[in-house]
């Protein structure tokens, strides 16, 4: 089984199948669980000695969940440490006491870098562009966040509606459940959570699936419900040195959203950012010496 087999199933990935394991190889299950980072680099037989459980029993009750191979339970153990963590685990795994912090600004960059290659490596364009086309053919189109990911969500709309599409965001609890109260099979709507997945996120994205909607969900790991819930869903490394989430690449895969909105209907669009163009060159928005 691989993240996007998990993802796909119904429940919290292999938890799903826990409870149908005896009780007490579902305790040695849920130790491990409960700890991802500290399983997650070890072997088969090092995770069972770290147990006290023979390795044949450690494999039995990893298949037994949904896994095929030890190794695709580790890679969910690396998607659930990622979903888990916190701001205080990064400051931890990350500074090394003996490094200047000149060299520790510099590992954030360069991780930031790191994230951005993954999407450019990862990213699936074509679905990309079937979004796109998506975006335009919809009623209306509503983006979801809340917390920190309010800044995507701002950033997609303010964008969106720069072309002229009929968007709104919500971003607290009240206005997700209205707005998502009313979406139907004509429009799209985004959701943008990170890591667990934020509780009004979830439940909009879920009220909006239920009402018809199409529904596309961006997250960082595989393990987030929005990866089980979105008709399209969207990877985007956040992984930081710093206590705060890094978007770079969450940002950057808007911007190629972004891009594909603009060309996927590159006429109508034209017209449109001609007329945007023209108020940039004079609109009373923009400072001016001496007036």
């Amino acid at each position: 089984m691989c993240p996007k087999d998990y993802a796909a199933s119904t429940g919290n990935g292999p938890g799903l199948f826990i409870d149908r394991l005896a009780p007490q190889r579902r305790e040695i299950i849920r130790r491990i669980l409960d700890e991802p980072r500290t399983y997650v680099l070890l072997s088969l037989r090092s995770s069972a000695r770290h147990l006290k459980i023979d390795a044949t029993t450690l494999l039995r009750i990893v298949q037994a969940i949904g896994f095929k191979r030890y190794h695709d339970f580790q890679q969910y153990l690396h998607d659930r440490s990622i979903a888990f963590s916190t701001a205080m685990d990064s400051m931890e795994t990350s500074a090394d006491r003996k490094n200047s912090v000149e060299a520790i600004v510099g590992t954030s960059l360069d991780r930031d870098f790191d994230n951005l290659k993954q999407l450019r490596n990862n990213l699936d364009r074509s679905r990309l562009v079937a979004v796109a086309n998506k975006v335009h053919a919809s009623r209306r189109i509503l983006v979801i966040a809340g917390d920190m990911a309010s800044s995507l969500a701002m950033y997609l709309d303010y964008n969106l509606a720069v072309l002229g599409l009929d968007t709104a965001v919500a971003l607290s609890p009240g206005e997700i459940v209205h707005r998502a109260r009313h979406v139907n099979k004509k429009d799209v709507v985004f959701a943008i959570s990170y890591g667990r997945g934020l509780y009004q996120t979830v439940e909009g994205l879920k009220s909006a699936k239920e009402n018809g909607a199409f529904c596309v969900g961006i997250s960082d790991t595989f393990v987030s419900p929005l990866a089980r819930i979105a008709s399209q869903f969207f990877l985007a490394s956040a992984q930081h040195v710093s206590f705060a989430d890094s978007y770079v690449a969450g940002m950057s895969l808007l911007g190629a959203l972004l891009t594909a909105c603009a060309n996927v209907h590159r006429r109508t669009n034209v017209s449109v950012l001609k007329k945007v163009a023209q108020e940039q060159r004079t609109g009373y928005r923009w400072y001016v010496d001496g007036a």
